[in-house]
């Protein structure tokens, strides 16, 4: 197997936003498929596996030898010195729902259920001597529910030039993502991550 499948268990609300609002309803969005089905961009797990592997390495955990970041996921020029940086040698591909999910909700009775997958959450400043809300504070973000997603890493290419083990090195640094998307430290995006030794269908 020249591949990794992983299970993300979100565990409570979570906004993967595309940067975008929707005029007075919403100041920020979730980033949909093409289906208007939720997913994580892979380019975001990316990142969040490559910042966890970066402090093994530099935790000097057992096994993680210097480099292995950079090697496996890309450099960055302020680490190497490197303009352009050093391109990685796994892809992450967008973290989405699994098949049969997305096949159903795609369907025509799935459709009306759609709407159900998101909701909206509000706050807004307080004034520190009244207690009464600041004016013109208030802001809305749309956030997705609680659910499950599958993601696969692959290679980049033939895979010839990996290094041996590196799945286990990745299994080995999930615990070090507890959540996942944007005010992630505020509270959203709580997530476990494993290894999907099921072999899910993407």
């Amino acid at each position: 197997m020249n591949h990794l499948d992983l299970k993300l268990e979100l565990k409570g609300y979570w906004h993967a936003g595309g940067g975008r609002g929707a005029g007075s309803v919403y100041d920020a969005v979730v980033y949909r498929s093409a289906e208007g089905l939720p997913l994580l961009a892979g380019r975001h797990l990316k990142g969040l596996l490559r910042d966890a592997l970066w402090r093994a390495e530099n935790w000097n955990w057992e096994g993680f030898q210097q480099g292995i970041t950079s090697t496996l996921f890309g450099g960055r020029p302020e680490e190497s010195g490197d303009t352009p940086p050093k391109p990685g040698l796994l892809r992450v591909g967008d973290a989405t729902l699994p098949d049969d999910v997305a096949k159903w909700l795609c369907s025509k009775e799935g459709q009306a259920l759609r709407p159900g997958l998101f909701r909206g959450i509000y706050s807004t400043a307080v004034e520190h001597d009244t207690g009464m809300a600041k004016d013109h504070t208030l802001r809305g973000i749309e956030v997705t529910v609680p659910l499950t997603l599958n993601a696969r890493i692959e290679p980049i290419g033939s895979g010839e030039k990996l290094p041996g083990g590196w799945q286990r090195l990745i299994e080995k640094v999930l615990p070090l993502i507890e959540a996942v998307g944007a005010h992630r430290s505020r509270g959203l995006g709580w997530v476990i991550i494993r290894v999907d030794r099921g072999g899910n269908t993407k």
